[in-house]
């Protein structure tokens, strides 16, 4: 299979590289679409490192080296000949202009050109129409060039020249290249090893592709998606005359989504191919972000319309997994795990035996009817988990009782990421499975969580203590964080926390209607903390309100200012690439003075800021939509101005408590009844799920 082939391949190219991920993989793509890409950034940061790295991916079979790559740096005084060849002796004697080419740029199969931007107009003209129809006019005669891809780069994008304006439109993909960040400098200092060799693409691997390309079909959803974001592009962009969209770029990103799809063996294009025209409709690097966030407002818009292909391995998790076996007899356990007749919890020792892989891995249905005290129990078993679990609004408790601190950090299985590490039920919660209305007490309901979703469930303690990824959080409530570590691909709405919600990071995440008030003990030692999460990736945050109090504690155990925090945002300290939408800073109390803690963020790279508000209980500038969002009156932070001005919903999620003067959810944590799974009623997350792993299973994103 092709897909498996590049996937080595990339992991092959990036050897060595640090945060060079991206445009290793955007510029395979390109040139196996045979298309142009420009790199933009600064000196020094890998641009024709990447170019030559993909050229050493083919196997172009007979043909020489010297005429499967032509590299070059542009100045302004470079000349046509350093780039074409030198003019033919032989053909000026027979009156003819014309240029020896070989071993130039039009006898090249993949050529990089360093400082395209800085090129003489001679030099422009003649590369206008070797890039868009792979043709040298070569005195009188035109030379059919034979390039696969060029691959540019530059310091800095185009100005308004004509000229250059033409070019630059010829690059159908632009991808940034910026310096490695802080938090990866120390990899410089690391030994990567000798270079594997790499398992080149052949002749026949590109004729392949092509041939698959051209069979790969659009469905009329996702025709319809990409009409929309050319619609929303062209209104959006309507009154900047430096964005605009030609019909020649349509063509050519159709072409590209129908490579992405055929290299990950695909007859259809779906959703995530369509992410990838996130770096194909922007002009001017100040628009890079809105183009990419109104790319994933219409792939959410659309996740629910477009079928699943039939010839994709990705499956969408199953409403009832337990129905292949409805007769199943369990020893031990009154029911018969499906969702009519649930295995019934009631006893330590029937949650234990959900260690059995016989029982706990095999999606089955279950119910607990009573309350559960494990505090008694010294080493809780290891337990894996897949299936659905309804706590019926019954509690797992750890106990208070215990002989020591030892059996708190042996009763159950975990990780000790820090000292605020709790135990937890579950190792990890496995693809396709729910856990619904549940109370846990001192103790956490996974280390890790996968592809499943999460409901009504409260836990005094955080509810995740290290990663969830791709899955759904709705009407928590946790006593610490919701995630103590990292999501990825979480949808979290209607929860509520007392530590920050997501402990370190949230990547590719929507959150939305979340409720943090801060009750936060942290060691003095602490850089950064985010009232969401300290670093925002490629996520959108909306409607959320922090508040609360903070304390600082040193190794002495004595309480220290808030000066022992290097950073603190109400929202997010990092937001990259993301949208924060009409949140709110409530007062932040930290028993000292400090200049950061009303902003909504601290470092914006390439993200929007719309609607966002802080009392002014907290000390700082008066900005509007900036890093601190609008400073607003406390007098005049009420229902009034969150309902009307920031468009919170007090009719079915939110309400306001005057005694705190401060909104509220309306539900969040466990609620004592959930209605039943009805026809009428089908689970809405499958579509979801179903964007999410179409994403994750592209291996260019």
């Amino acid at each position: 299979m092709i897909k498996e082939k590049i996937k080595t391949l990339l992991s092959q190219l990036n050897h060595g590289l640090i945060e060079r991920e991206d445009s290793v993989k955007a510029a395979l793509l390109t040139t196996l679409a045979e298309e142009n890409i420009v790199l933009i950034g600064p000196p020094g940061t890998g641009k024709s490192l990447i170019a030559r790295r993909v050229t050493e991916s083919f196997l172009y079979g007979e043909i020489k080296s010297s005429d499967i790559y032509f590299e070059y740096l542009l100045t302004k005084f470079s000349t046509p000949e350093e780039i074409f060849g030198p003019l033919s002796i032989t053909e000026l004697k027979a009156d003819r202009f014309k240029r020896n080419t070989k071993g130039y740029l039009p006898t090249a199969k993949i050529a990089f050109l360093d400082e395209i931007f800085k090129a003489s107009s001679s030099i422009l003209n003649a590369l206008l129409t070797i890039l868009n129809e792979r043709i040298y006019h070569n005195g009188a005669e035109p030379q059919k060039v034979p390039l696969q891809a060029l691959i540019a780069a530059s310091n800095e994008l185009p100005t308004d020249q004509d000229e250059l304006a033409a070019l630059y439109d010829r690059f159908l993909v632009r991808i940034f290249v910026n310096y490695v960040s802080q938090e990866n400098l120390a990899r410089f200092f690391e030994k990567p090893g000798p270079m594997p060799e790499l398992g080149k693409l052949t002749s026949a691997d590109l004729e392949s592709i092509k041939l698959n390309a051209e069979s790969v079909t659009l469905s009329p959803e996702i025709a319809k998606a990409i009409q929309d974001i050319w619609v929303q592009h062209k209104e959006i962009f309507k009154e900047d005359s430096r964005e605009t969209l030609s019909d020649r770029r349509l063509k050519k990103v159709i072409k590209l989504l129908c490579v992405s799809a055929a290299t990950n063996d695909r007859s259809q294009v779906d959703l995530s191919d369509v992410l990838l025209l996130k770096d194909c409709l922007w002009n001017n690097q100040e628009n890079a972000a809105k183009v990419r966030n109104l790319i994933l407002s219409v792939l959410r818009a659309h996740r629910n319309s477009v079928p699943k292909n039939t010839d994709t391995t990705i499956q969408a998790p199953s409403p009832d997994l337990a129905q292949a076996t409805p007769n199943a007899t369990i020893k031990g356990f009154k029911g018969h795990g499906t969702s009519t007749s649930p295995l019934i919890i009631e006893t330590v020792e029937e949650l234990a035996d959900l260690s059995r892989p016989e029982v706990g891995m095999q999606g089955y249905y279950f119910k607990q009817t009573a309350d559960i005290d494990c505090s008694k129990i010294s080493h809780w078993p290891s337990i894996p988990f897949q299936g659905h679990y309804d706590g019926n609004g019954k509690s797992i408790s750890l106990g208070t009782n215990q002989n020591s601190s030892a059996h708190t950090l042996t009763a159950f299985s975990s990780i000790h990421q820090n000292d605020a590490t709790s135990p937890a039920l579950f190792t990890i919660i496995h693809e396709n499975s729910s856990i619904t209305n549940l109370k846990l007490e001192q103790l956490s309901l996974a280390l890790t969580v996968e592809n499943s979703e999460i409901t009504h469930c409260v836990s005094t303690s955080h509810l995740i203590e290290k990663k969830a990824n791709n899955s759904r959080f709705s009407n928590c409530t946790s006593g610490k964080s919701l995630i103590a570590n990292i999501a990825e691909n979480c949808s979290i709405k209607l929860c509520q926390s007392r530590n920050s919600l997501i402990t370190y990071k949230a990547i590719n995440c929507k959150i939305s209607d979340c409720l943090v008030s801060l009750h936060l003990i942290q060691k003095s030692n602490q850089q950064f903390i985010g009232g969401i999460t300290p670093e925002l990736k490629e996520s959108e945050v909306e409607r959320c309100f922090v508040d609360g109090k903070i304390r600082i504690v040193d190794n002495n155990s004595l309480s220290r200012s808030f000066a022992g925090i290097r950073l603190f945002a109400g929202i997010s300290v990092y937001c990259k690439r993301g949208i924060i939408r009409a949140c709110a800073i409530g007062k932040i109390d930290t028993d000292s003075g400090s200049q950061l803690r009303n902003r909504i963020t601290f470092d914006l790279k390439e993200s929007t800021l719309e609607n966002n508000a802080s009392t002014d209980e907290n000390p700082g500038n008066d900005k509007i939509d900036g890093l601190d969002g609008k400073t607003v009156s406390a007098a005049l932070f009420n229902q009034r101005y969150f309902e009307n001005t920031l468009g919170w919903d007090f009719e079915k999620t939110w309400e306001w408590n005057n005694k705190t003067n401060k909104p509220e959810l309306r539900s969040a944590g466990v609620i004592q009844r959930i209605p039943q799974q009805t026809k009428e009623n089908p689970k809405t997350s499958n579509s979801a799920d179903m964007l999410t792993q179409q994403l994750q299973a592209n291996i260019w994103l």
